[in-house]
């Protein structure tokens, strides 16, 4: 369950500090610091010294400018193909959110399965808890996300000022390429131009580089419920996030 709850807190800082660039202040989360897949996460240490960027922008935009400077693009859904030089295959993670773009208020779900039992992550920013929910099982741990154990954390979208490196078209969608270096860790990310939505990224640190791309993009309004627990789930606090 740790290493499960740890993957989560991983991947999220993947997704939301980039979703939730500009628009005001955001909710800080964690920096992942190693490879992170669907539900397996290698982590290794980072220097404590401030980082800064070492790509400087070609065209003088930020990450959040390059990504709408926080525009709602509403409710989106779509399977996350990751791969990573510690796995033997590719994992899909079932990804839906509310309010995209949205900084503390966005909410999401993503869905996970593994030798036959799936693990389900609700997340609410306006309410900075997680809940883990083992379907199976019945029983939801819930997780104060202020809580969550931090590290290094990388620039907000603010402070990051990518290269333009080219344009491909990923799925169908027409896509500007953008790249930087922060902490020793290359990032490239392929951004949906009409949408300015990511579509697929690439991090390339000593250990190998580990991707995840966005297949099945739907946008289109998701229910609330998709994001609540249903009334028969147990709750109950998850220890490691206990004050």
């Amino acid at each position: 369950i740790v290493l499960v709850s740890l993957a989560l807190v991983l991947m999220l800082a993947l997704l939301i500090p980039l979703v939730g660039c500009g628009g005001g202040e955001t909710t800080a989360t964690p920096t992942p610091t190693g490879t992170t897949t669907g539900a397996t996460t290698t982590a290794t240490k980072t220097p404590t010294a401030t980082k800064t960027p070492t790509s400087t922008s070609t065209s003088g935009n930020t990450l959040s400018d390059i990504m709408g400077g926080g525009k709602n693009l509403g409710d989106v859904q779509f399977d996350m193909v990751s791969t990573s030089p510690q796995l033997p295959q590719a994992t899909t993670t079932k990804v839906y959110y509310k309010n995209y773009g949205v900084a503390n208020q966005m909410k999401s779900r993503m869905e996970m399965s593994q030798e036959g039992a799936t693990t389900i992550y609700l997340v609410d920013e306006s309410a900075q808890t997680t809940y883990m929910w083992m379907k199976e099982q019945n029983i939801a741990y819930k997780m104060d996300m202020s809580q969550a154990p931090s590290s290094s954390p990388t620039p907000n979208g603010d402070q990051i000022h990518p290269t333009h490196v080219g344009t491909a078209t990923i799925d169908g969608h027409p896509c500007d390429i953008w790249q930087w270096t922060s902490q020793g860790t290359t990032e490239k990310m392929w951004i949906w131009t009409a949408k300015s939505f990511p579509v697929k990224m690439e991090i390339t640190m000593s250990s190998g580089t580990s991707t995840m791309e966005y297949k099945n993009i739907n946008f289109g309004n998701i229910p609330d419920s998709t994001f609540q627990l249903p009334a028969s789930v147990t709750v109950t606090t998850f220890p490691s996030y206990s004050p």
